[in-house]
């Protein structure tokens, strides 16, 4: 008889072969082990579990009072677990739980102008200060998720087009401008070259060590940055999200913009629509027929 822990881990196995981040493996197998556990509690397993046992999951789950995005995050790794489950023959008592309703929380945005600020003012000339500016330039300019700057080599950057690899694996080309171009150039003649060791990966940014940079390196940087010219604390993310903003303000594709940031569906994209809805307004009073610029046509 198989134990809890097998199917578990053949799931975990088969998320990791097609590509699942090492992050979200880590949240579903904790996810999962909740979900193990409060069966065993109750004399099940989640190869014998039944329809009526998973909806007690989830009623225990909202009386633990935790977040929607939480309780939402759980239930999707149960029904992603049986779902494997039920290919193997069995029947699938998750298939019909819903999962909580989640408000829409809009992403914060630095502005243009406090973005300019930590990208222009005076910086550091030491390898550490050329590649803060590096990767910073990188997470704006590219519109970068922190993982996928760590994820860089040298050869990932083809003049002013770096090729990147995000979620899932797949590969997109992005184009870089000639601030986070030039940047990477200072880094990569007068920087990097400093931190190089005999072990060193072939890793386009590289920690104090000479090691791969990782993501607790990037913010790292990042908030000593923001301490540096005087900003507000936020993370590497919110630079991807201005990048979005900032490109949908200045009258860019949506569509184009999806392609840009890798996400696989135009939805997730749309939710920079509502960021930008003052610049949608005066594009509307501007150029719509009944907008408000035009009633003395």
């Amino acid at each position: 008889m198989a134990t809890v822990a097998d199917p578990i881990e053949r799931h975990l196995t088969a998320l990791q072969a097609r590509g699942a981040s090492a992050q979200t493996l880590r949240a579903y197998r904790s996810d999962l082990r909740d979900y193990a556990d409060w069966l065993t509690r109750h004399g099940s397993t989640p190869t014998s579990a039944t329809r009526a046992e998973v909806r007690a999951y989830a009623a225990d789950l909202a009386a633990r009072e935790l977040a929607p995005t939480t309780r939402a995050r759980r239930l999707s790794a149960v029904r992603g677990l049986h779902r494997r489950l039920d290919a193997d023959g069995t029947d699938d008592p998750a298939a019909e739980i819903p999962g909580p309703k989640r408000g829409r929380r809009l992403p914060v945005v630095p502005t243009a102008r406090d973005t300019a600020r930590m990208l222009d003012v005076a910086w550091p000339d030491t390898p550490l200060g050329l590649r803060d500016r590096a990767l910073l330039e990188l997470l704006y300019g590219a519109g970068l998720r922190a993982a996928e700057a760590c994820a860089l080599d040298t050869e990932s950057l083809e003049g002013r087009t770096l090729r990147v690899t995000g979620k899932g694996g797949k590969t997109r080309l992005v184009p870089i401008g000639e601030p986070a171009a030039a940047a990477v150039t200072a880094w990569l003649a007068r920087g990097r070259p400093e931190l190089v060791s005999p072990t060193t990966p072939p890793a386009l940014l590289l920690s104090a060590r000479g090691n791969r940079l990782d993501t607790s390196g990037v913010r790292r940087a990042l908030a000593r940055r923001l301490e540096a010219v005087g900003l507000e604390t936020h993370g590497p993310h919110a630079l991807r999200h201005a990048y979005a903003t900032h490109m949908l303000e200045g009258g860019g594709d949506l569509r184009a913009i999806q392609e840009l940031l890798g996400h696989a569906s135009l939805a997730t994209t749309e939710i920079y629509t509502h960021l930008g809805l003052p610049h949608l307004r005066r594009a509307h009073a501007q150029a719509h027929p009944r907008g408000e610029g035009q009633s003395d046509r």
